[in-house]
């Protein structure tokens, strides 16, 4: 189990900033139906990714709701409350916190900002104003880990991540799952890289996958298609339809949506139904799907094609709960 989040930020270097807003003549934003929407990102938007992701479900909420959005991107875990600080003086009635790593930082703003109402990534922690979402990725993760083992002819299939946060060890846990359902013998090789973002080191990491008999690749940090596309090997992408990275070798993608839970959110911190919770948006709801094959399902066992179509409508219809683990992998 991940601890809770500590605070980063001492009392006094919070009351100095609050002084500091004061002094400027700022005050804090206040929900109201001209509600603006700021949303920081720890990568760049162009990574086909996380960051991607995120930026896409901002653009569906302010087209969604005709609301005024901002975004900041490459924000690090030191910079994340100087930024959404900047963001609540500056009039912004929701501030979305598009990382696991910026949960403390998020909690320090949103106590000296009691009207603003913030959105943190899979946070462990919430206040008042403080919710979160998850990433039900897992899901998707179950079913691909179904049509990898379907796919693979080594017996052999490996995950590279960035670091074991809550949603990326719900994330393995579930592709190994799923991989076992179809194959039991089946080895998983598991890779750590310690960053959210170091595409030469995944790469790097994914290619001594291969060339331990890895033979497809779940891609959940940027760089493991690039890894693919050399070594020739089948890959499974994640967040948006990366297919176009390497049209070759990448069987399908998880799709994560982040237009429904941001628009749901934003809609009623306008409304002001707001409620400190967790958001679950997953297959049910439409937010988690499979992007298309582009001719590559030929790569997979029929009847686990089959299989893996029966298990995606056992999920939406409720008959079907994807284990939800996220117990700790070295």
């Amino acid at each position: 189990m991940i601890p809770v989040f500590t605070r980063l930020a001492t009392a006094t270097r919070r009351i100095a900033l609050a002084a500091a807003v004061v002094a400027a003549g700022l005050v804090p934003a206040t929900a109201a139906d001209d509600l603006k929407v700021a949303l920081i990102l720890p990568g760049p938007i162009s990574d086909n990714d996380w960051n991607a992701g995120g930026y896409a479900g901002l653009m569906a909420a302010k087209d969604n709701l005709d609301i005024e959005v901002a975004y900041s991107e490459n924000v690090a875990d030191a910079d994340a409350e100087r930024v959404m600080r900047d963001y609540a003086s500056r009039g912004y009635g929701l501030v979305i916190a598009h990382s696991f790593s910026y949960g403390a930082a998020t909690l320090a703003t949103a106590e000296d900002y009691p009207e603003v109402m913030f959105l943190a990534g899979t946070a462990q922690e919430l206040a008042e104003n403080v919710g979160t979402y998850d990433n039900p990725d897992y899901q998707g993760a179950y079913l691909t880990g179904m049509l990898a083992a379907g796919a693979s002819e080594s017996g052999k299939i490996g995950w590279v991540g960035g670091n074991p946060a809550p949603n990326m060890l719900a994330n393995y846990h579930a592709w190994k799952a799923g991989a076992e359902a179809v194959d039991p013998e089946i080895t998983v090789m598991l890779t750590w890289i310690g960053s959210w973002f170091d595409p030469p080191k995944t790469k790097e990491a994914s290619i001594a996958q291969v060339e331990q008999g890895a033979d497809v690749l779940s891609a959940q940090a940027v760089g493991v298609i690039d890894a693919a596309v050399e070594k020739d090997v089948l890959a499974i992408g994640a967040v948006s339809d990366q297919n176009f990275l390497g049209p070759d070798v990448v069987l399908t993608s998880v799709l994560w949506d982040l237009g429904p839970v941001y628009t749901d959110v934003a809609k009623s911190v306008m409304e002001g139904t707001w409620e400190s919770r967790a958001w679950t948006y997953g297959i049910k709801e439409g937010s988690i799907k499979l992007a298309d094959f582009h001719g590559l399902d030929s790569n997979v066992d029929p009847a686990v094609l089959a299989e893996v179509e029966e298990t995606m409508a056992a999920i939406k219809a409720g008959d079907f709960v994807v284990p939800h683990d996220t117990s700790m992998v070295e």
